[in-house]
Formats: C-alpha cells, structure tokens, sequence
C-alpha cells in the first residue's frame, strides 16, 4: 500500500469514529436510554486518561527512533503509547456494543485495521496499538460496569 493510500485509508478510519460517536449519542438521545450519560462521560475519561498517560509516558514514534519511515506524515513528537486514535475508536466501538453488537463488531474491526494503518505509517509500535486498544476495552469494561449500578 503507497503511502497516499495510507494517509487516505487513516483519514477515513478517523472519520468513521467522528460520525459513529455522535451518531451513537443522537440515537441514544432518540431513544431516551438511560446509557446516554454514561455514553458521554465513559468514553471522555477514556480519551483523558489515554492522553494523560502519552503525556506522562511520552515514548517516542517509530519514525523518531529509525524503525519506520513517516508514511502519514506525522509531525508530532513523542506521546506515541498508547495510541490514542485506536483507544478511541476502541472506546467507541465498546460503547456501540452497549446499544448494537453487529454495528461494534464491525466498529472493532475497523479498529484493527487503524491500528495496522498507524503501525505501517510509521506513527505507532505494535505495543502502542495494541495497548490503544487494550487499555481503551479495559477503561469502559469497568466504567460502563459502573455505570450500570447507577442506573
């Protein structure tokens, strides 16, 4: 894959978590559920922590170290683990799972998919993605938990 088709493949990745998020709270909000709270605050301190954690980490990018060349032409320096674009496509996919299986399977395969664009563009490691991901199902596995014994 050239590197045009990856920088385009990303953005479009990207862009389906910017529709699909609010896309999940519009429905939610329609639908008067009680899950449209926890919906927004859940996913919110996902995307805190996992920048709070890049900031405190502060690891460098592949393309920093020499181990890939920048294919998406990343300019930023450091805050590469954990990823942030697929904690939150993740944290975005678990929270549609809540509300519809099929819509978060497909949202997590996707998913997967950014990660492997965000390794083989040079902006991530393997343990970035892959700790993206982890840390994203683990934070809204235990917040949605406890969300659900305020509901």
């Amino acid at each position: 894959m050239s590197a045009k088709q990856l920088k385009i493949l990303d953005k479009i990745l990207t862009g389906i978590g910017y529709i699909a998020y609010p896309a999940l709270l519009i429905y939610l909000l329609i639908i008067q559920s009680p899950l449209l709270l926890a919906c927004i605050i859940v996913p919110a301190l996902c995307f805190a922590s996992t920048s709070a954690l890049r900031y405190l980490i502060n690891a460098a990018r592949p393309y920093e170290t020499g181990t890939s060349e920048n294919l998406l032409d990343k300019k930023t320096q450091g805050k590469s683990f954990p990823s942030r674009h697929v904690s939150s496509m993740f944290a975005i996919a678990a929270s549609w799972l809540l509300v519809n299986e099929a819509i978060g399977a497909i949202l997590c395969i996707l998913g997967c998919i950014m990660a492997a664009v965000r390794v083989r563009g040079g902006a991530h490691s393997t343990k970035d993605v892959i700790a993206g991901a982890v840390f994203a199902f683990a934070f809204c596995a235990i917040g949605y938990a406890m969300a659900y014994q305020l509901i």
